[in-house]
């Protein structure tokens, strides 16, 4: 970074305020709830999506849902909002697909900016000077990773919301009266652990640390209420979700603790957690938090925020199965960890050259990250888009594929037996999904189909399917990039990896040639 480029920031950086600072934070999460669609994890949309579309529309049916459906030990609250929302829309004749997810992530940005300057006006006075305020809602709007998470409707994002929401309420009215303050503690504990079991470790730190340091009885008598009748909530959304009376938490801990379900997903060694922080968060960004996130523990023992982050880290340190999206709760914390830390070190230790250049890379990266995930939509997505275009005009299309086959409208799946999942939430309206056993029955069926008044598409992940059936293909080419990327920057045919095993072809009428078409990217 040139040093006329580092003095234009660092002016940019002083003269701004604190009200502009949120304002353009405040449009980026607009722009990512509108732009930055797609899952981050397929539970994300499994658990949810699908789940709402159920209760709409009665498609897909439990079976072709995953297998926690079946065993009752996923929460009611999520689906029963997107549930809410998609239900409005049909009430209103403005359903759609794209826009519930884009309600969904407004609802879950709006959120994630909502409680983020709570905690700030909480932690205001801690932060002390200006510069340290600023650096504050600038981590907390424009680091990368907050900005794509912040408009995420899964489990993870919201319980982290939750948790940074209970953390900000007790600092700022823990001298206020503690039965009222109590009451809105224990109801946040109670919603925070309806939507996402795990919580209930930091929620048992959070306890204990107010047993041991606290000692205010009447605050905790008044928790135990509030966490009661939150807890009906989730009986009562767990009741419409399933049809029937039971207790999600306790079905969870059977099957994935008890009867070990989850181990089939794979086991990862204790300190898996520290390399996927640096490698999913980026090496600068994750080892940064990462250092920021230790120091905070080491340095300060005794605080609220200790006792409750560790207990929810130790479990999930020893628990087999790991995935980074289980620590995602956690990120919300990383703006303020980060400050805390800073301001620690050493005097004057952003005048060094070296440090100086460092941060100019970090901005440079974390400004080339946002803008990849705001420019190039996920893979997903782009399909299902172009796929509704594709079949907007058309009367009727079969959509054919393998049951043991990975693709966009299928999963399968074999943790308590063999099962397709299947996706519809994003399926067209004139799209007929089949599904074979085998490649031979595939093709027998293709023979079979009328092609008059309907067409016939397979969708495989072999590439070269053309050369395995007997029947007339034709390959249809797509991308998720825009067609710009794919012309000009796709060096080494790298633009491929991401799609290489969901290949789309078209079933060609017997004895007729048809103009080719293709799926179009550059929109």
């Amino acid at each position: 970074m040139s040093v006329k480029t580092d003095s234009l920031i660092a002016r940019l950086f002083q003269r701004s305020t604190l009200s502009q600072i949120i304002g353009v934070g405040c449009l980026l999460t607009l722009l990512y709830a509108a732009f930055s669609r797609g899952a981050y994890h397929s539970d994300e949309h499994y658990q949810i999506l699908e789940y709402a579309h159920m209760k709409l529309f009665g498609t897909p049916t439990p079976e072709q849902l995953p297998w926690e459906y079946g065993l009752m030990m996923r929460p009611g609250l999520q689906p029963l909002i997107a549930y809410g929302l998609g239900w409005i829309l049909l009430q209103m004749n403005l359903y759609s697909p794209v826009l519930l997810v884009f309600l969904l992530q407004l609802f879950s940005g709006a959120l994630s900016v909502g409680i983020a300057l709570f905690f700030f006006r909480t932690i205001r006075d801690e932060l002390g000077e200006l510069i340290w305020q600023k650096w504050f809602l600038i981590l907390s709007f424009f680091l990368w990773f907050m900005a794509f998470l912040h408009v995420h409707f899964n489990a993870e994002m919201l319980s982290g919301n939750l948790l940074l929401l209970l953390i900000s309420l007790y600092l700022k009215y823990r001298q206020s009266s503690p039965a009222r303050t109590g009451l809105i503690l224990g109801s946040i504990a109670g919603l925070l652990f309806i939507v996402r079991f795990q919580m209930g470790f930091a929620l048992l730190g959070f306890g204990v640390w107010l047993l041991v340091f606290d000692r205010r009885w009447k605050l905790i008598a008044g928790m135990l209420p509030g966490g009661i009748a939150m807890l009906g909530v989730g009986l009562l959304c767990d009741r419409w979700l399933y049809g029937e009376w039971c207790f999600t938490p306790i079905n969870y801990l059977r099957e994935n603790i008890l009867n070990s379900h989850m181990a089939t997903f794979g086991i990862e060694p204790w300190y898996y957690y520290f390399g996927a922080i640096l490698g999913e968060g980026g090496a600068l960004f994750g080892l940064l938090v990462l250092i920021a996130t230790l120091s905070f523990f080491i340095h300060r023992p005794r605080h609220i925020l200790t006792w409750t982050l560790v207990p929810f880290l130790i479990v999930h340190l020893i628990i087999g199965h790991k995935e980074l999206r289980f620590l995602f709760p956690l990120l919300f914390f990383a703006p303020y960890l980060l400050v805390v830390w800073l301001r620690r070190l050493p005097s004057g230790w952003w005048t060094q050259r070296g440090v100086r250049i460092l941060l100019g890379v970090l901005g440079v990266a974390n400004i080339l990250l946002m803008v990849y995930a705001l420019c190039f939509p996920d893979p997903n997505m782009r399909f299902y888009d172009d796929m509704r275009a594709y079949c907007r005009d058309k009367q009727q299309v079969i959509l054919l594929s393998l049951k043991n086959e990975r693709t966009y409208y299928q999963i399968p799946e074999n943790v308590i037996g063999q099962r397709e999942v299947v996706q519809y939430f994003y399926t067209p309206d004139n799209m007929c999904r089949q599904s074979f056993e085998s490649l031979e029955s595939l093709e027998a069926a293709a023979r079979s189909l009328d092609h008059s008044s309907q067409e016939v598409l397979i969708l495989s992940e072999n590439p070269h399917l053309t050369d395995s059936l007997d029947i007339p293909l034709e390959k249809i080419p797509w991308s998720p990039f825009p067609g710009w990327v794919t012309r000009y920057l796709n060096f080494n045919n790298w633009t491929s990896r991401s799609i290489e095993r969901a290949n789309l072809y078209r079933l060609l009428p017997p004895q007729q040639s048809l103009p080719p078409q293709t799926i179009d990217s550059d929109r």
